[in-house]
C-alpha cells in the first residue's frame, strides 16, 4: 500500500488530497470519489497533480501547510 498526497487546482483556489491505496490508478480514482463528495461542480476542477507517493511499512505521514 502506499499514500499518495495530491494538490487540486479549482477556479476558487487549491486542495490537498491524502489518499491510501494499492496502485496510482486506484489512488486518482479515490481522489475522482473524494472531489464528487464534497465539490458540486467537477467541472470547476483545472488540474489534479500527483505530488509524492510513500509506501507504507510502518506507518507514513505528511506535512500540509496550514494555510489553506
Amino acid at each position: 500500500m502506499y499514500l499518495y498526497r495530491f494538490e487540486i487546482t479549482l477556479n476558487e483556489g487549491s486542495y490537498f488530497a491524502v489518499v491510501c491505496a494499492r496502485d496510482d490508478e486506484t489512488a486518482f480514482r479515490l481522489v475522482d470519489v473524494e472531489l464528487e463528495r464534497h465539490l458540486i461542480h467537477l467541472d470547476h476542477v483545472h488540474d489534479v497533480t500527483l505530488y509524492e507517493k510513500k509506501k507504507i511499512h510502518n506507518g507514513a505521514g505528511f506535512l500540509l501547510p496550514a494555510s489553506l
